[in-house]
């Protein structure tokens, strides 16, 4: 894994490379400038201008004009495209993926974000799933733990003393989340069945007929304020960090 800054002017001048066997994600500060703001407004479709008018507050609509924004600008510049003609349909769980594309086939994308921090992992051709999560203790981390952890899950995260505790239950609730979303299925899945090996950042089982082999788990650093996972089915990859900025 290593970090490379590119700046946005670079990303819509070129192609961006991806090979294979490689997942790419981008960290992605949603905090811009106004005429950020408005020039990522021009690559909204109409559906994606009235969802961003739903958003009654500023910093919501921010973030998402953001988060979309950047992610077609993003996904153009590996298409060798442009940002507005990037349109998303939805799969049979309402999981996004490119329009004209069959589920986890060509360009693959998953994106996460919290706080002013978003993640976006792309790849070809294989289930994708990212999730960050700002550290927030102020949640009641130990109902969570109960309802979505494993007993042994469990029983190793309640041997765990402050502030450990509480950055180790985001390890656990990120890397869970990461298979989750890249499955598509999410909570309905049971995050108690999906269980994790921090020390070797991998899957120990995971529910109905998915098999732990078959899926790699990475760390991703944003931080000591966040935690983040991204998790890929297939062989063995490589994690490619980059900032978007």
């Amino acid at each position: 894994m290593y970090g490379e800054r590119i700046c946005g002017e670079l990303i819509l001048q070129q192609n961006l490379i991806l090979d294979p066997s490689a997942i790419h994600v981008w960290h992605v500060n949603l905090k811009l400038t106004d005429s950020d703001y408005q020039q990522l407004k021009t690559y909204l479709n109409p559906e994606e201008q009235q969802r961003l008018q739903r958003y009654t507050h500023q910093p919501a609509q921010q973030q998402f004009l953001a988060a979309r924004g950047r992610l077609k600008q993003l996904l153009a510049g590996y298409l060798g495209t442009t940002p507005s003609s990037i349109q998303f349909e939805l799969g049979q769980y309402s999981k996004p993926r490119i329009a004209g594309t069959t589920i986890d086939s060509g360009l693959v994308f998953n994106l996460s974000h919290s706080g002013t921090v978003a993640l976006i992992a792309i790849s070809k051709n294989r289930a994708l799933g990212v999730d960050v999560e700002r550290i927030d203790s102020k949640h009641n981390l130990q109902g969570m733990a109960q309802r979505c952890f494993s007993d042994q899950e469990l029983s190793s995260w309640n041997q765990f003393a402050e502030p450990h505790k509480t950055t180790k239950f985001y390890d656990y609730w990120c890397a869970k989340e990461a298979f989750l979303k890249a499955t598509g299925r999410g909570l309905a899945l049971g995050m108690q069945h999906c269980v994790i090996n921090l020390n070797q950042s991998c899957y120990l089982s995971l529910p109905n007929s998915y098999q732990a082999s078959d899926w790699q788990l990475h760390r991703i650093d944003v931080g000591n304020d966040y935690r983040a996972f991204v998790a890929g089915n297939g062989d063995s990859v490589t994690i490619i960090s980059r900032h978007y900025y």
